[in-house]
């Protein structure tokens, strides 16, 4: 960041009038304190004043270069006035949408157009005061139910199930409620009263339930199983698909590792949920209910004495269930920053072992792993302290129950077998009681696994088909850019309206220093990304009224770093199109100089690639890739660095084949390689996100002072650096 440095303060003109233009307030002063800060933006000057009570004014003629500056957990407003960096207005990370509208807007008056809308500030939740994403709710006090709801509704398909699963439950409850009531009988009506004749009807009736709670259980078990493992199924599926919906600038916000862990992990807890906790969790809810109805028919006045534990255990429960969805919120985040953190390990390490980075690897990755181990055991510690407490309030009951019913039986107001039952009716519900604690504990470990599952699913898709898209099946390939402007995020525009128009059949080059813009035009000619403003045609039409399927079928892009999934030769070739034949992808190789050595593999076309295409070369995986797009048959053709970093023998039948398949099709190239672009129609140079030169090749060499003619004398000097001396005596 350079030098923000204060200058003297100009005495305000209060007789001169002004017309204030905009006015924004942020939340730190300048001295990096929380208060109010206002800057006021006039058509003569620039005012600040802070609550610390600085006030500061410049003549806005001297202010140049308008820009944000990232500091730490907070952003700056900085301009050069008077040959100075200056500080201009300073706020916190959470209003930095707020700084990037008042840069844009400031930058507009400075340049005299017209100033874009003011963005509104980031929206704050009214209960806990933190940033709310746009279009969702508030992560940290959404209501947490509301994922339990959203599993069922993954059961429709499966109503039948559900009931009979339901059924099987409640049946299972009932057979498990009467075991006590049977040894109340023993004790009063076959110990005490001696009827024989009862007896055995007692322990067959025992017997019975034992295998009746037995084929339940089986019956539950397979049925649950079934349910769980589809609905895992339908929700991996949805999830899956809505990963594949939504656009680029999703993942370039999130790493793989992250993304894999919602994919495998995350679904597998809720199959957990789905197979072993809900079942569980609603049996054992059902004895909590069954065994105090039970209790009341025997003696409804020791039973309100039993269950007085009860209301405390259930708020201490709510309470504790509260505390440690915050504990696996944090453990399931560690989850994914290891994944994440393994993923990219494993996808570099080639460069790893190459600067004998092992040992730093290791450390890094034991500090994730530590950080999750503690998260792990910061929740079961919490649980060792809570279980205790909740089974001495659980067991408290005993003694209530033994000492009203034992006081009942002395004075005769009570059987013994009635005693008997209450005991044992309240060992079972010490059972369901702790296993509830536990469960509390595993479906909140779950269910927070559930809400990241469906932060996916939720996540709006910024690139989507208009409900009334048009029908392009044939493209002609006639390309316009009108006003377009562009920002990965809000706070910074990477294009500033560009305007460029292509014939069908064309083909234009686009150059510019690394981070012009160059290769963010293309993603938006790729319709990866939608302009912010202004738009781009297609023979006419706007880009974003034309139906996806029909536009990405007649498009052919060829990258730099080409990309090969793990497969055959023959299967990522017909990637486009994988109902060709074996003639039509050998006549495509051919055409991309790649035959002769996919034929030299030992398998041939059925060879395996690898990962990522590692068996092959960098030229031969840069053919595979042409002859991919030239299967492929595009309308408009992308060549982004098709030639880059290959020798001189390889780049040379790369040339030939792009010749070949840029041939009648509208192509953009990008290349820095000048030479490489010799042949196009035009060449377009991005500078700062704008059209700084137009022109064909031997145009822009002969311009004098061009940034074109620049770069080509650069490239020259460096390919002479490069050769032999003998060479450069030639």
């Amino acid at each position: 960041m350079p030098e923000v440095t204060s200058i003297e303060p100009e005495p305000p003109d209060i007789d001169a009038p002004e017309t204030v233009q905009f006015t924004a307030k942020g939340d730190l002063t300048r001295r990096g304190e929380i208060g109010t800060a206002t800057l006021t933006i006039t058509d003569r000057r620039i005012l600040y004043r802070d609550s610390s009570g600085l006030e500061q004014a410049w003549p806005i003629s001297e202010v140049r270069r308008p820009r944000i500056e990232t500091l730490v957990d907070a952003s700056a407003l900085i301009a050069d006035v008077g040959g100075l960096s200056v500080e201009l207005l300073r706020s916190s990370s959470k209003r930095s949408l707020m700084l990037a509208s008042v840069e844009k807007r400031l930058r507009a008056l400075l340049e005299g157009g017209d100033p874009p809308r003011f963005e509104e500030a980031t929206r704050l939740c009214p209960k806990c005061g933190k940033p709310i994403p746009e279009g969702e709710e508030c992560p940290n006090c959404v209501n947490r139910g509301q994922a339990l709801v959203r599993l069922f509704s993954y059961t429709r398909e499966y109503r039948f199930r559900l009931i009979w699963g339901v059924f099987l439950t409640l049946a299972m409850t009932c057979v498990q409620l009467l075991p006590p009531y049977l040894t109340k009988l023993l004790v009063d009506d076959v110990m005490r009263a001696g009827n024989r004749a009862l007896f055995p009807k007692l322990l067959v009736a025992l017997f019975t339930i034992g295998l009746l709670q037995m084929v339940f259980h089986i019956a539950r078990a397979r049925n649950v199983a079934y349910l769980g493992a589809r609905i895992a199924i339908k929700i991996r599926t949805s999830l899956f698909e809505k990963l594949q919906s939504l656009s680029l600038s999703y993942f370039d916000r999130r790493n793989v590792g992250s993304i894999m862990s919602r994919m495998v992990q995350d679904t597998m807890a809720l199959y957990d949920v789905l197979v072993d906790g809900l079942p569980i969790l609603i049996n054992q809810a059902a004895l909590v209910i069954g065994i105090p109805i039970a209790m009341l028919l025997i003696d409804w006045k020791i039973t309100l004495f039993a269950l007085i534990p009860l209301p405390v255990v259930l708020i201490a429960v709510r309470w504790f269930r509260r505390k440690m969805v915050r504990i696996w919120a944090r453990y399931w985040h560690n989850s994914a920053r290891l994944s994440g953190a393994l993923n990219g390990i494993l996808q570099g390490e080639r460069v790893v072992k190459a600067f004998h980075g092992e040992q730093r690897e290791v450390d890094r990755f034991g500090r994730r792993i530590q950080a999750l181990a503690m998260d792990g055991y910061k929740a079961e510690a919490h649980w060792a302290n809570f279980f205790p407490a909740v089974l001495f309030l659980v067991s408290s009951s005993v003694f209530v129950v033994w000492w009203f019913g034992g006081n009942a039986v002395l004075d005769s107001r009570l059987q013994l077998g009635e005693l008997v039952a209450f005991v044992a009716y309240l060992a079972m519900m010490q059972q369901p009681l702790m296993m509830l604690q536990r469960m509390i504990d595993w479906t909140t470990r779950s269910l927070t696994a559930a809400e990241r599952v469906f932060e996916v699913m939720d996540t709006p898709v910024d690139v989507h088909e208009a409900a009334d898209a048009q029908a392009m099946p044939r493209i002609q390939g006639h390309v316009r850019f009108n006003d377009v402007h562009f920002g990965y995020d809000k706070t910074r525009e990477v294009l500033h309206g560009i305007s460029l128009e292509v014939q069908p059949g064309e083909m234009v080059g686009l150059v510019g220093h690394s981070g012009a813009g160059k290769s963010t035009l293309i993603n938006l000619l790729l319709r990866f990304y939608d302009p912010t403003h202004g738009k781009i045609e297609i023979d006419g039409v706007d880009l974003r009224k034309v139906k996806i399927a029909d536009f990405r079928r007649q498009v052919g892009v060829v990258l730099q770093d080409s990309y090969l999934f793990p497969g055959s030769v023959r299967d990522n070739i017909a990637y486009g199109r994988p109902d060709a034949s074996l003639e039509e992808v050998m006549a495509a190789a051919k055409a991309a100089n790649a035959h002769e050595f996919i034929v030299n593999f030992p398998d041939g076309y059925d060879s395996y690639v690898g990962e990522r295409g590692q068996r092959l070369s960098g030229g031969e995986r840069q053919r595979i890739s042409i002859a991919r797009a030239i299967l492929h048959n595009p309308k408009i053709l992308v060549l982004d660095e098709a030639t880059a970093s290959v020798d001189t023998e390889t780049e040379q039948l790369i040339q030939e084949a792009l010749e070949r398949l840029v041939d009648g099709r509208t192509t953009f190239a990008i290349a820095h390689r000048l030479s490489t672009l010799r042949n196009a129609d035009r060449l377009f140079v991005i500078q700062d996100g704008r059209i700084a030169e137009t022109g064909t090749h031997q145009e822009l060499l002969e311009k004098e002072n061009g940034i074109y003619a620049g770069l080509a004398q650069m490239q020259l000097q460096v390919n002479r650096l490069s050769e032999s001396p003998s060479e450069r005596d030639r």
